[in-house]
This record gives structure tokens, sequence and C-alpha cells, in this order.
């Protein structure tokens, strides 16, 4: 079986909206996490979070992993912010590809969510407005997870789909 692409970062980093071109490029299935997620759940991750909490969304989300890790059908897993928390779901992604972080200056990420907060869960539990210097440290203390990923690749799509066409289409 040919590898997967698991793509990791900060929320707001671009994971879904890489894999989507990389997907439309490369003509390779992709997935995201959340999307499925909340599809198998029959609610939304905010919801999710607001009714049983992080953990138990965690737990679903490792769940997961495990279930698509190692799939060929998915050979493009855009994953949740938070996946790299857990040493299990390195390890899974490992095992079944290489993890790919979007690199996502903080600066950037807060206009994306200043401009799109959408429904994300950790964003509501700071409070709104939130607080740019709670979200810094919260994003610091990610990133130092996502050091664990096999590539690291700045956040511009276009430079997403390039570095990962070629591996993926030598691997088809």
């Amino acid at each position: 079986m040919a590898e997967q692409v698991f793509l990791i970062g900060y929320m707001g980093a671009g994971k879904t909206s890489a894999a989507k071109t990389l997907s439309q490029h490369s003509g390779h299935r992709m997935i995201d996490l959340d999307d499925e997620l909340e599809r198998r759940e029959g609610r939304s991750i905010s919801d999710l979070f607001k009714q049983k909490g992080e953990a138990l969304f965690r737990s679903k989300e490792s769940a997961l992993l495990q279930d698509i890790a190692g799939r060929a059908e998915f050979p493009i897993v855009s994953c949740g912010g938070g996946i790299m928390a857990n040493p299990q779901n390195v390890q899974a992604m490992k095992a079944s590809g290489f993890i790919v972080w979007i690199d996502t200056p903080f600066e950037i990420i807060m206009e994306r969510l200043r401009t799109n907060p959408g429904e994300r869960p950790l964003l509501a539990a700071m409070g709104d407005p939130f607080e740019e210097e709670q979200l810094r440290t919260h994003y610091e203390l990610r990133c130092e997870l996502y050091t664990g990923s096999d590539q690291r690749i700045d956040d511009l799509t276009e430079k997403v789909v390039a570095a990962l066409s070629d591996r993926l289409n030598r691997e088809a």
C-alpha cells in the first residue's frame, strides 16, 4: 500500500484547504477527520465538546484515526489540531505514512480566526472575544508537538501541493 499523507497544524493553518487542493491536483481521495467525526457522531465538533467534553472528543478522534490509518482508500488525511498530543496517534500515522506539518505563522492564524472563527471549540472555551496571548501560548505548545512531524511546509497551499503531489504519484 502507498503511504498516507497526514496533514497536521494549528486550527486555521489551512490543513483542509491544502488536503482538498492536493486531492484535486493528484486525483487521490482525501478525508478530513473532523468532518468524518461529525458525520459519524451526527453532531458538530463544537456540540461534542460542549456536551461530552474534550476528553471524550479526543478519545473518539483517536479511535477514528486508528480506523483510517493504513486504509488505502484514504491516501490524504487532514487531521485535527490536537492529533499529535496523543503518542498513539503519532505512532499510527508514522506506521501508515508520513506526517506533514503545515507551519502557519501565528499572525496569519490570528487573521484567519478573526475573519472566519467558524465553530472552533477551543476558541469558544477561551471566551468571546478570545484573548490573543492565551491563544498564542496554546499555539506555541502545539507547535512543540508538531516538531515530531516528518516534514514541515510553510503555509502556502501551492507549496503543500507541489511538495506532496510527486510523492503521492510515485507511490500510486
